[in-house]
């Protein structure tokens, strides 16, 4: 016997609704689902008392409020209810003391079985109303990935926003799951992009096998990193750079005088979830940033040609500010970023001469900024006639300025 004070939320698998589901719905006073789904309970010959309408949500959402405690009633889902399904609402708005999960096979179950993959290590994300291009970064850390599409956001959408960012995947779309129709396309993002799918779909990337970034988060070499003439920040002093840095787990950060893009790339790739603007004149250097943009999979670092300080406007606000480079411009770079940089947020200045050390204190002190100075002194080993001896690098000032 069903309780009055218990909501049942019942799962629907690609066969219909298992006995135990079909018997609850049989009890119920009132049973909320989808047009699809009770056209599809009927042609079962499934006798419904009360049919409510799943949509407008919230409109449903009252519906079983009103009626908890008063009637019997059960929510129809898609498969398993607690995994980007109605589970999550309807457990902030009723309450688990007052559910009960009945879960069905999922449609992730099923797509993986089509495709003959195990999934434990898959991350799954859903595009329902989101922004796809923030998403992104969710996705292309990751080596196997499934996506919940939606009418918008189509695996051939999702297909050209992946290739925009010079991603590779091996593609499985997984259309009408369990119906007559059920269709399963393999293929690059290429290939994908140009087709139509039905809207009930599972999109599946693994990512390509000729893609194999460094298995290390932190600390490529200069070796690694393509650059032009030497111009390079030196590995240890990247290394007090970003520490000064003390990169935010989520935000913004402004990489002003890229050069190669050396501070930009390991930032990206320290935290995906930031999104690195590497700022820089030369055209040469650019096509640098992009070649190892893409070596390293660095794919949230935007690349912005153009000469601080005017090629700063109209970009998002900073957390973070690294200058490395700033062509005699330094006074008028700082108050730009000074005067956008939210608060608590730091900006950090490399100098190798003495007058840009002098310089950086004063404008940074104008702005009103707490400052912080060190120096990098390097010294790395060298041969020479048989014995080894250390030869030192030319020293770098390090500005640290915060709010």
């Amino acid at each position: 016997m069903l309780e009055l004070n218990k909501l049942y939320v019942v799962g629907v698998s690609w066969k219909g609704l298992d006995e135990h589901g079909v018997e609850v719905i049989s009890l119920c006073d009132a049973v909320i689902g989808s047009k699809r789904q009770m056209d599809r309970m009927k042609s079962e010959g499934l006798k419904i008392k009360n049919f409510f309408p799943i949509s407008p949500l919230n409109n449903a959402v009252d519906f079983i409020k009103e009626n908890l405690g008063r009637k019997r009633m059960a929510v129809l889902a898609s498969g398993d209810p607690l995994f980007f399904g109605i589970g999550g609402r309807l457990l902030k708005e009723v309450g688990k003391e007052n559910i009960e999960f009945i879960p069905a096979i999922s449609s992730m179950q099923l797509a993986f079985a089509k495709i003959k993959e195990p999934w434990d290590d898959v991350f799954f994300v859903s595009v329902h109303g989101r922004d796809l291009k923030k998403i992104v970064t969710d996705i292309h850390i990751h080596e196997r990935v499934c996506i919940f599409t939606d009418g918008k956001n189509t695996p051939a959408r999702v297909a050209e926003i992946l290739l925009e960012r010079g991603l590779d995947y091996n593609v499985f779309v997984c259309e009408d799951l369990g119906m007559d129709g059920e269709k399963t396309t393999e293929g690059d993002l290429s290939a994908i992009r140009g087709k139509v799918f039905s809207d009930r779909n599972l999109m599946i990337l693994f990512k390509s096998r000729n893609v194999s970034p460094p298995s290390y988060i932190f600390g490529l070499s200069e070796s690694e990193i393509i650059h032009t003439r030497g111009l390079i920040t030196k590995d240890e002093v990247r290394a007090v750079t970003l520490h000064k840095l003390r990169l935010p787990r989520e935000g913004v950060v402004w990489d002003i005088g890229s050069g190669s893009g050396s501070v930009a790339i390991e930032m990206a790739r320290l935290n995906p979830k930031v999104r690195v603007f590497a700022i820089e004149k030369e055209e040469g250097e650019v096509s640098n940033i992009f070649e190892n943009r893409r070596r390293f999979y660095a794919h949230n670092v935007k690349v912005v040609h153009g000469e601080a300080p005017d090629a700063l406007s109209g970009l998002p606000e900073p957390d973070r500010v690294f200058i490395g480079g700033s062509g005699g411009r330094l006074d008028g770079i700082v108050k730009k970023v000074s005067e956008n940089l939210k608060k608590g947020g730091r900006v950090v200045i490399n100098a190798t001469t003495i007058d840009t050390l002098a310089l950086g204190r004063q404008v940074l002190e104008m702005e009103g900024f707490a400052l912080e100075v060190a120096e990098v002194s390097v010294a790395r080993a060298k041969r020479l006639n048989g014995r080894e001896h250390l030869s030192a690098l030319n020293p770098v000032f390090i500005l640290m300025g915060e709010r």
